[in-house]
């Protein structure tokens, strides 16, 4: 399984070329700087991962198979190539310095002499506007291009088989040395490559300060320093070639391990920026599926003495909606046209109801509103589910089941606030003593009325 783990490395850096060539970074140059660098090393992981090299060894062609370590290779030196000239585009994509540019911009017109010359004395707002300076691009490729003609010279010099899976060569010193030089140059241009773009980073970092900016490039910052020690490995196979004239050929367990956290730190520092919105959008998931199961004992009360107040009558599975932020503003809609049917079943002796219950069961001081509202609810369903309306006995009426609560532990100026306010009520509606306590009175004087009303029906 460990020889498998490059591969998902690979395919990470190939995945988010993908995404570099797609995204809309303000430097079109680093954007293209790093859509090549993630390419290029994702695709020399593949080739360079043990199955890959196992499968082109089993065709029976020994050379082709050292042709593929050495194509993997190639692609990991135009990776660091790219890592390089990703430096200096940031750097010119820097505001600071842009009075740079616009210097060399003044000698390039400076030497601008006629219509003819033209192109040359716009030479510096060009480059800028392309992301980077000739000269950088040009030394980078050239330095690329002086790398992979040595190391082709080197490796056709050594002229290694592949037995299993190490590039081995004859005993003679030169083909030891040349094999050691072949992962050596390797090494040294990766080394010097991610050393310039840490430089850049750090001094961006330092730049950032705190917050996220700075967390993603610290987080860069660290995928970087397991890529330079993912790269120092290599220098176990320059001394084994050196003494043994043999080196691992594929990459090993620990170069997967090594390049799986430098990819893990990238992704990390990739998606920083990201975060808030997801742990925004998943606290928000849960808060609205958290109101909208507080609010069901309440609605379901609700529901059963008005069935009409269902806006979806269809939807009577026990499942968690799909999305709760819907269902709950639903839910509260519903729960707010059942409060307003219930004024007209207001019962003027909740009030007397209330403080006979509260002095039995004094609720805390902080849920009195929440408690008074509440109770009102309760005695105003217990009418609507008799279906008799109570006359006026010159009592002190309380107030409307609709009135909001004042103690609630937010404001109702959002969706999220009446969520809120309506899961408090909830909660006092069937948790507190007091409103139980009501509901009781009221059934009990419901029930008597209707005694009184029939009473051949009672003696029965």
């Amino acid at each position: 399984m460990s020889e498998l783990a490059l591969y998902p490395v690979g395919l990470f850096f190939v995945l988010s070329a993908a995404h570099f060539a797609r995204s809309r970074i303000d430097s079109r140059a680093a954007a293209r700087y790093t859509c090549y660098g993630t390419a290029l090393l994702g695709a020399g992981l593949l080739v360079l991962a043990p199955p890959t090299v196992r499968a082109v060894q089993g065709t029976g062609v020994p050379v082709l198979a050292v042709l593929v370590i050495v194509l993997g290779d190639g692609l990991r030196d135009g990776a660091a190539a790219a890592i390089r000239l990703l430096a200096p585009a940031l750097r010119n994509a820097d505001p600071g310095h842009a009075d740079a540019g616009h210097a060399d911009a003044g000698h390039a017109d400076a030497g601008h002499t006629g219509p003819g010359h033209g192109d040359a004395g716009h030479t510096g707002p060009a480059v800028r506007r392309r992301g980077g300076r000739p000269r950088e691009v040009r030394g980078g490729l050239a330095l690329l291009g002086a790398v992979l003609g040595l190391r082709l010279a080197l490796i056709t010099a050594a002229a290694p088989d592949l037995a299993g899976q190490d590039l081995t060569v004859g005993p003679e010193l030169s083909a030891r040395l040349a094999l050691a030089g072949y992962t050596a140059v390797g090494m040294l241009h990766t080394t010097m490559c991610l050393v310039a773009l840490l430089r850049e980073l750090l001094r961006r970092t330092r730049a950032a300060g705190p917050g996220r900016l700075g967390t993603g490039l610290r987080l860069l910052t660290g995928g970087l320093v397991a890529g330079l020690l993912w790269n120092a490995w290599s220098m176990d196979d320059v001394l084994r070639a050196a003494v043994t004239g043999s080196q691992d050929g594929p990459e090993d367990t620990l170069c997967a391990v090594l390049g799986g956290l430098c990819a893990a730190l990238i992704a990390a520092g990739l998606g920083s920026t990201l975060w808030p919105v997801a742990t925004g959008a998943v606290r928000g998931w849960l808060r609205a599926h958290r109101h909208y199961r507080a609010l069901t004992p309440l609605w379901r009360d609700l529901h059963t003495v008005l069935p009409e107040i269902a806006l979806d009558p269809a939807r009577h599975l026990p499942l968690p909606p799909r999305d709760p932020r819907f269902a709950l503003y639903r839910r509260i809609i519903e729960i707010h046209d059942a409060r307003l049917i219930l004024r007209q079943h207001s019962d003027p002796r909740t009030a007397q109801w209330l403080e006979r219950a509260t002095r039995r069961f004094p609720p805390p001081s902080a849920h009195a509103a929440a408690t008074a509202e509440a109770a009102a609810l309760a005695t105003a369903l217990e009418l609507a589910a008799s279906g008799a309306i109570p006359q006026a006995t010159g009592a002190t009426t309380t107030a409307a089941p609709a009135a909001p609560a004042s103690d609630g532990p937010t404001t109702m100026d959002t969706m999220d606030g009446e969520a809120e306010h309506l899961a408090h009520l909830a909660r006092v509606y069937a948790t507190c003593p007091a409103v139980a306590e009501v509901r009781t009175l009221a059934r009990t004087s419901r029930a008597e009325r209707a005694r009184a009303s029939h009473p051949q029906e009672a003696l029965r």
